[in-house]
């Protein structure tokens, strides 16, 4: 599942998701993240740090339902998000990134 702060990002990560061989899964307009979250299962959710809904709760209900939470931003450093998402033990990329990078930290 994609959760991305911009649909123009969300788009992009969608076809990267698509090219490392999963089916993307969107957060509907007007869907909150727990709704998404238990609408069936989910391999991975790609958090973007800098949405709204972005939260260390939001991060282990993620955990909890079994997914893998993945943090991402098109925006910051790679060292801040790293950082970020060391502190809640989970991976973390920026964009742009490579396609094998991505296809890695998905998958793995």
């Amino acid at each position: 599942m994609i959760l991305a702060r911009e649909e123009v990002v969300a788009a992009l990560l969608g076809l990267m998701v698509e090219l490392s061989g999963f089916q993307p899964r969107f957060v509907d307009i007007g869907e909150s993240a727990d709704d998404a979250l238990g609408s069936g299962s989910l391999h991975a959710v790609l958090v973007d740090c800098d949405h709204p809904e972005f939260s260390e709760n939001l991060i282990g209900r993620i955990s909890s339902s079994g997914a893998r939470p993945i943090l991402f931003s098109p925006f910051k450093m790679s060292t801040d998000v790293s950082r970020l998402a060391s502190r809640h033990g989970i991976r973390s990329f920026t964009l742009p990134t490579e396609p094998d990078t991505f296809s890695r930290i998905l998958g793995t």
